[in-house]
C-alpha cells in the first residue's frame, strides 16, 4: 500500500454510501458537511464487518488527534442497533 498525502481533501457525508440514509441525514442535521479521510476509509470496512456472520477482526487506525477516528467506530454500532429496531431508512 502506498501512502499519499491527504492535504485538505475532505469529502461530504454523502460519500459514505454504506451508512444508512437516516444516519447520513443526521450528520448533515448536526452540521457535519465534511468528513475526514480516515472516516471514509475505515467506515466501510467496519460497516461490512458488522454485517458479516464471521467474528470481527482487529483493526488498527493511526491518525493525528482530532482527525475523526472515533466516529467510524461509533456509527456502525448505532447503525446495527437501529437495524435491530427498524427505523426509516435503516430497516433491512
Amino acid at each position: 500500500m502506498s501512502l499519499r498525502p491527504i492535504g485538505d481533501r475532505r469529502p461530504a457525508p454523502a460519500n459514505l454510501p454504506a451508512l444508512c440514509p437516516e444516519l447520513r441525514a443526521r450528520l448533515a442535521a448536526e452540521g457535519i458537511e465534511q468528513v475526514f479521510l480516515v472516516q471514509v476509509t475505515v467506515l466501510p470496512e467496519l460497516l461490512a464487518a458488522a454485517e458479516s456472520p464471521l467474528p470481527p477482526a482487529d483493526l488498527c487506525v493511526s491518525a493525528p488527534a482530532g482527525r475523526g477516528k472515533t466516529l467510524p467506530f461509533v456509527l456502525p454500532l448505532v447503525q446495527a442497533r437501529r437495524r435491530g429496531a427498524p427505523a426509516a431508512g435503516c430497516a433491512r
